[in-house]
Protein backbone atom coordinates (compact mmCIF):
# COMPACT_ATOMS: atom_id res chain seq x y z
CA UNK A 1 0.00 0.00 0.00
CA UNK A 2 1.44 3.36 -0.94
CA UNK A 3 1.94 6.08 1.63
CA UNK A 4 -0.02 9.65 0.64
CA UNK A 5 2.99 11.73 -0.40
CA UNK A 6 3.10 15.07 1.83
CA UNK A 7 4.24 18.54 1.24
CA UNK A 8 6.01 20.54 3.12
CA UNK A 9 7.32 24.62 2.50
CA UNK A 10 10.59 25.30 4.23
CA UNK A 11 10.93 29.26 4.81
CA UNK A 12 14.76 30.35 5.74
CA UNK A 13 15.93 33.17 7.36
CA UNK A 14 13.30 35.81 7.24
CA UNK A 15 14.94 38.27 9.79
CA UNK A 16 12.41 39.77 11.48
CA UNK A 17 12.43 42.57 14.15
CA UNK A 18 9.78 44.46 16.39
CA UNK A 19 12.29 47.40 15.74
CA UNK A 20 13.88 47.37 12.29
CA UNK A 21 10.87 45.98 9.59
CA UNK A 22 13.15 45.95 6.76
CA UNK A 23 11.83 42.72 5.63
CA UNK A 24 8.32 42.85 7.34
CA UNK A 25 6.64 43.00 3.90
CA UNK A 26 8.26 40.45 2.51
CA UNK A 27 7.30 37.98 5.14
CA UNK A 28 3.36 38.81 5.00
CA UNK A 29 3.93 37.82 1.16
CA UNK A 30 5.69 34.79 2.21
CA UNK A 31 2.91 33.48 4.65
CA UNK A 32 0.50 34.41 2.10
CA UNK A 33 1.69 32.49 -0.82
CA UNK A 34 2.09 29.49 1.85
CA UNK A 35 -0.94 29.51 2.93
CA UNK A 36 -2.28 29.42 -0.66
CA UNK A 37 -0.49 26.27 -1.14
CA UNK A 38 -1.94 24.47 2.03
CA UNK A 39 1.28 22.31 2.75
CA UNK A 40 0.72 19.90 5.40
CA UNK A 41 3.84 21.11 7.47
CA UNK A 42 6.18 24.63 7.36
CA UNK A 43 9.80 24.22 8.54
CA UNK A 44 11.03 27.42 9.39
CA UNK A 45 14.93 26.97 9.36
CA UNK A 46 16.15 29.39 11.12
CA UNK A 47 17.50 33.05 11.61
CA UNK A 48 13.65 34.49 12.51
CA UNK A 49 15.58 37.07 14.35
CA UNK A 50 18.23 40.27 13.25
CA UNK A 51 19.02 40.35 17.21
CA UNK A 52 17.40 37.51 18.77
CA UNK A 53 20.82 36.52 21.13
CA UNK A 54 20.33 39.93 22.76
CA UNK A 55 16.94 40.55 22.80
CA UNK A 56 13.77 39.04 24.43
CA UNK A 57 11.60 41.06 22.46
CA UNK A 58 12.58 40.03 19.15
CA UNK A 59 12.67 36.46 19.82
CA UNK A 60 8.78 37.00 21.13
CA UNK A 61 7.91 39.12 18.21
CA UNK A 62 9.59 36.22 15.85
CA UNK A 63 7.28 33.76 17.45
CA UNK A 64 3.94 35.91 16.95
CA UNK A 65 4.75 36.24 13.36
CA UNK A 66 4.38 32.62 12.83
CA UNK A 67 1.05 33.16 13.50
CA UNK A 68 0.62 34.24 9.93
CA UNK A 69 1.20 30.55 8.73
CA UNK A 70 -1.75 28.30 8.72
CA UNK A 71 0.16 25.41 8.95
CA UNK A 72 1.73 23.15 11.53
CA UNK A 73 4.77 24.84 12.25
CA UNK A 74 8.14 23.49 12.88
CA UNK A 75 10.86 26.10 13.87
CA UNK A 76 14.65 25.77 14.66
CA UNK A 77 16.93 28.66 15.83
CA UNK A 78 19.93 30.50 13.97
CA UNK A 79 22.97 32.34 14.71
CA UNK A 80 20.58 35.32 15.11
CA UNK A 81 18.43 33.76 17.51
CA UNK A 82 20.57 32.45 19.69
CA UNK A 83 24.09 33.33 19.12
CA UNK A 84 26.76 31.34 17.23
CA UNK A 85 28.97 28.11 18.15
CA UNK A 86 32.59 29.05 18.67
CA UNK A 87 34.91 30.89 17.78
CA UNK A 88 31.77 32.38 15.60
CA UNK A 89 30.61 35.31 13.27
CA UNK A 90 30.58 38.01 16.07
CA UNK A 91 32.93 37.27 19.48
CA UNK A 92 29.82 38.98 21.52
CA UNK A 93 27.24 37.14 20.37
CA UNK A 94 28.26 33.22 20.94
CA UNK A 95 25.24 30.62 21.86
CA UNK A 96 25.28 30.39 26.04
CA UNK A 97 23.29 28.71 28.15
CA UNK A 98 21.06 32.33 28.63
CA UNK A 99 20.42 32.94 24.68
CA UNK A 100 19.61 29.07 24.25
CA UNK A 101 16.77 29.33 27.58
CA UNK A 102 15.45 32.50 25.54
CA UNK A 103 14.40 30.93 22.66
CA UNK A 104 13.35 28.00 24.65
CA UNK A 105 10.88 30.15 26.86
CA UNK A 106 9.35 31.16 23.92
CA UNK A 107 9.39 28.66 21.11
CA UNK A 108 9.28 25.60 23.47
CA UNK A 109 12.14 23.55 21.84
CA UNK A 110 15.27 23.98 19.30
CA UNK A 111 14.68 20.58 17.57
CA UNK A 112 11.47 18.57 16.22
CA UNK A 113 10.41 15.67 14.80
CA UNK A 114 7.93 14.91 12.68
CA UNK A 115 6.44 11.53 9.93
CA UNK A 116 5.42 12.87 6.44
CA UNK A 117 4.68 10.97 3.28
CA UNK A 118 6.35 8.02 4.72
CA UNK A 119 9.36 9.74 5.56
CA UNK A 120 11.02 10.96 8.88
CA UNK A 121 11.32 14.75 9.25
CA UNK A 122 13.82 15.83 12.11
CA UNK A 123 15.15 18.95 12.91
CA UNK A 124 18.65 20.13 15.08
CA UNK A 125 20.04 23.32 16.35
CA UNK A 126 23.08 24.02 14.35
CA UNK A 127 24.16 26.74 16.36
CA UNK A 128 25.03 23.57 19.26
CA UNK A 129 27.44 21.76 17.16
CA UNK A 130 30.54 22.23 18.20
CA UNK A 131 29.68 24.64 21.44
CA UNK A 132 30.80 22.45 24.23
CA UNK A 133 27.14 23.17 25.91
CA UNK A 134 25.38 20.16 27.80
CA UNK A 135 22.69 20.56 25.36
CA UNK A 136 24.91 19.50 22.50
CA UNK A 137 25.57 16.36 24.18
CA UNK A 138 21.83 15.79 25.28
CA UNK A 139 21.20 16.70 21.39
CA UNK A 140 23.30 14.28 19.99
CA UNK A 141 21.80 11.70 22.65
CA UNK A 142 18.33 12.48 20.88
CA UNK A 143 19.30 12.27 17.56
CA UNK A 144 20.93 8.97 18.30
CA UNK A 145 17.90 7.50 18.94
CA UNK A 146 15.33 8.99 16.54
CA UNK A 147 18.17 7.63 13.57
CA UNK A 148 18.89 4.39 15.50
CA UNK A 149 15.02 3.64 15.39
CA UNK A 150 14.55 4.68 11.52
CA UNK A 151 13.96 2.07 8.45
CA UNK A 152 12.47 4.58 6.58
CA UNK A 153 13.64 7.51 5.21
CA UNK A 154 15.18 10.75 6.19
CA UNK A 155 15.11 14.16 5.63
CA UNK A 156 17.18 16.55 8.07
CA UNK A 157 16.87 19.72 8.42
CA UNK A 158 19.09 22.73 10.47
CA UNK A 159 20.35 25.77 10.14
CA UNK A 160 23.59 26.07 8.69
CA UNK A 161 25.09 23.43 5.49
CA UNK A 162 27.30 20.80 6.88
CA UNK A 163 30.19 22.47 4.23
CA UNK A 164 30.68 24.38 0.85
CA UNK A 165 32.21 22.36 -1.50
CA UNK A 166 33.44 18.88 0.46
CA UNK A 167 32.93 16.92 3.71
CA UNK A 168 36.47 17.39 3.86
CA UNK A 169 36.81 21.13 3.79
CA UNK A 170 39.30 21.64 7.10
CA UNK A 171 39.30 25.50 7.67
CA UNK A 172 37.12 26.74 10.24
CA UNK A 173 34.55 28.92 8.90
CA UNK A 174 31.46 31.04 9.91
CA UNK A 175 30.00 29.51 6.58
CA UNK A 176 29.24 26.10 7.43
CA UNK A 177 29.04 23.08 9.95
CA UNK A 178 32.84 23.43 11.87
CA UNK A 179 34.97 20.19 10.94
CA UNK A 180 34.73 18.17 13.68
CA UNK A 181 31.31 18.68 14.66
CA UNK A 182 30.40 18.13 10.69
CA UNK A 183 32.88 14.87 10.93
CA UNK A 184 30.74 13.65 14.08
CA UNK A 185 27.32 14.48 12.30
CA UNK A 186 28.28 12.99 9.30
CA UNK A 187 29.20 9.85 10.73
CA UNK A 188 25.84 9.70 12.23
CA UNK A 189 23.89 10.46 8.59
CA UNK A 190 25.91 8.37 7.22
CA UNK A 191 24.40 4.93 9.36
CA UNK A 192 21.17 5.75 9.00
CA UNK A 193 18.78 6.31 6.20
CA UNK A 194 19.11 9.82 5.68
CA UNK A 195 18.91 11.14 2.33
CA UNK A 196 18.68 15.32 2.02
CA UNK A 197 20.16 17.75 4.43
CA UNK A 198 18.16 20.76 4.38
CA UNK A 199 19.46 23.88 5.32
CA UNK A 200 19.53 27.79 5.11
CA UNK A 201 22.22 30.52 6.81
CA UNK A 202 23.49 31.44 2.89
CA UNK A 203 20.51 33.71 1.42
CA UNK A 204 21.68 31.44 -1.76
CA UNK A 205 19.53 28.80 -3.44
CA UNK A 206 21.70 25.36 -4.58
CA UNK A 207 20.75 21.99 -4.76
CA UNK A 208 23.18 19.15 -4.95
CA UNK A 209 24.56 15.94 -4.41
CA UNK A 210 27.99 14.83 -2.16
CA UNK A 211 28.67 11.08 -1.42
CA UNK A 212 25.07 9.94 -2.45
CA UNK A 213 23.26 12.48 -0.01
CA UNK A 214 21.34 15.42 -0.92
CA UNK A 215 22.48 19.06 0.18
CA UNK A 216 19.32 21.93 -0.52
CA UNK A 217 20.56 25.30 0.63
CA UNK A 218 17.15 27.19 0.83
CA UNK A 219 17.23 30.59 -0.09
CA UNK A 220 15.85 33.50 2.21
CA UNK A 221 13.42 35.57 2.09
CA UNK A 222 14.62 39.07 3.69
CA UNK A 223 17.43 39.40 1.55
CA UNK A 224 20.62 38.27 -0.77
CA UNK A 225 24.37 38.86 -0.55
CA UNK A 226 26.63 41.06 -3.76
CA UNK A 227 28.26 37.38 -4.19
CA UNK A 228 26.62 33.72 -3.33
CA UNK A 229 29.15 31.51 -1.54
CA UNK A 230 29.24 29.42 -4.38
CA UNK A 231 29.31 30.90 -8.01
CA UNK A 232 27.04 28.21 -9.29
CA UNK A 233 24.21 28.90 -6.14
CA UNK A 234 21.36 31.09 -7.16
CA UNK A 235 21.18 34.40 -6.04
CA UNK A 236 17.12 34.91 -5.36
CA UNK A 237 15.10 34.78 -2.61
CA UNK A 238 11.91 32.29 -2.31
CA UNK A 239 10.95 29.19 -0.22
CA UNK A 240 11.45 25.37 -0.92
CA UNK A 241 8.79 23.12 -1.63
CA UNK A 242 9.72 19.78 -0.29
CA UNK A 243 7.27 17.08 -1.53
CA UNK A 244 7.77 13.63 -0.10
CA UNK A 245 6.33 10.32 -1.36
CA UNK A 246 7.51 6.44 -1.90
CA UNK A 247 8.94 7.54 -5.23
CA UNK A 248 11.35 10.13 -3.10
CA UNK A 249 11.87 13.45 -2.09
CA UNK A 250 11.17 15.98 -5.16
CA UNK A 251 12.15 19.75 -4.46
CA UNK A 252 12.07 23.07 -5.71
CA UNK A 253 12.37 26.23 -5.47
CA UNK A 254 9.13 28.99 -5.31
CA UNK A 255 9.65 32.15 -6.17
CA UNK A 256 6.89 34.49 -4.13
CA UNK A 257 5.03 37.54 -5.74
CA UNK A 258 6.46 40.62 -4.88
CA UNK A 259 8.96 39.59 -2.80
CA UNK A 260 12.26 42.22 -3.03
CA UNK A 261 15.48 40.82 -3.34
CA UNK A 262 17.12 43.34 -0.86
CA UNK A 263 20.97 43.81 -0.70
CA UNK A 264 22.20 43.51 2.18
CA UNK A 265 24.96 45.89 1.36
CA UNK A 266 22.97 48.19 -0.05
CA UNK A 267 21.00 48.05 2.57
CA UNK A 268 23.99 48.98 4.90
CA UNK A 269 24.89 51.68 3.08
CA UNK A 270 27.82 49.85 1.99
CA UNK A 271 29.76 49.55 4.84
CA UNK A 272 28.08 52.78 7.06
CA UNK A 273 26.29 50.22 9.29
CA UNK A 274 28.19 46.67 10.56
CA UNK A 275 25.08 45.32 11.27
CA UNK A 276 21.40 45.64 10.97
CA UNK A 277 20.61 45.93 14.55
CA UNK A 278 22.76 49.37 14.72
CA UNK A 279 21.17 50.96 12.37
CA UNK A 280 18.23 54.00 12.64
CA UNK A 281 15.03 51.81 14.49
CA UNK A 282 11.71 51.44 11.45
CA UNK A 283 9.45 49.34 13.10
CA UNK A 284 6.85 47.14 11.06
CA UNK A 285 3.53 48.48 10.70
CA UNK A 286 2.15 45.11 13.32
CA UNK A 287 5.09 46.62 15.90
CA UNK A 288 4.39 50.31 15.81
Amino acid sequence: MRTAMARIIVISDPHLSPTHGFFWDNWCRTCEAVNRLTPDAVIVSSDLCINGPDSDAEVAFASQALALLRSPVHAIPGNHDVGDEPPGQEAEQIIDAHRLQRWLSVFGADRFAFDAGGWRVLGINAQLLGSGLPQEAEQDAWLDAELGAESQPVLLALHKPLFLQSATEAEVTVTSVNPEPRARLLRRLQAAPVQVVVSGHLHCHRDVVRNDLRHVWAPSTAFILQEPVDAAADNIVGILSVELGDDGASIERIDVPGLVAHDLAELKGHGRYKYLRDMPACPPPAAS
